[in-house]
């Protein structure tokens, strides 16, 4: 479903109350977010292997560009921009896919950020060949061991990333879960409004103070 579908979906099933007294937009795509992401979470629990199917993929028409970092002696890819990843507890957290144009004999592996600290520090270096291992950071994803040919190509990434960050016209990939009594998304979302009053946008209204 596009991502605005799916807030429309949300806004014409809230309750109105008055003309100019209803939620912020920014409320329902907080929400929205909020929820896909614990979706995406529940997907990981049941089996991580089908988060593949829900990432947005950039680099597929240019590739992303691998930078050395002199001061670390890191390699890394930052994210594209306006772009992060939704988090996930295992090593590939929101990057579930690093890989090149052109399919080669070199192949990438998740890494935590203590594994890596290990690798760079010289604990296991030349004992993995043909393999590049990369870890998932907040801005950036950061490289152990790429080849030449590797950093001169880039790479690809399917990524696991928040609702805010797709475009109104964007396909949004949902996790088809409901719950015991038979709700999905729209309703988990319907739910978390049952909470909260909507807003009062009606311009004179004033703060008043109770004695």
């Amino acid at each position: 479903m596009r991502k605005d579908e799916l807030r429309s979906a949300i806004w014409n099933n809230l309750p109105k109350y008055e003309e100019l007294e209803r939620h912020h937009p920014r409320v329902v795509d907080a929400y929205l977010e909020k929820a896909l992401a614990e979706y995406y979470n529940l997907v990981f629990l049941r089996n991580p292997l089908e988060l593949q199917r829900y990432t947005c993929q950039f680099g597929y028409t240019t590739p992303i560009a691998i930078a050395y970092e002199a001061a670390t002696h890191l390699y890394y890819s930052n994210y594209t921009t306006g772009i992060s990843i939704i988090p996930i507890p295992d090593k590939a957290s929101g990057v579930r896919r690093v890989s090149t144009i052109i399919q080669t004999g070199a192949t990438f592996f998740p890494v935590d950020a203590r594994e890596l600290d290990l690798v760079q520090g010289s604990a296991y270096v030349d004992s993995v060949t043909a393999k590049v291992g990369y870890c998932p950071r907040r801005t950036r994803i950061e490289y152990y061991k790429p080849t030449a040919a590797i950093i001169a190509a880039g790479v690809r990434l399917d990524l696991l990333i928040p609702f805010s960050q797709y475009a109104d016209s964007d396909i949004v990939l949902v996790p088809e879960l409901v719950n015991d009594q038979g709700l999905g998304l729209i309703d988990r979302v319907l739910q978390m409004f049952e909470k909260t009053p909507p807003i009062d946008l009606i311009e004179n209204t004033k703060t008043q103070e109770t004695k």
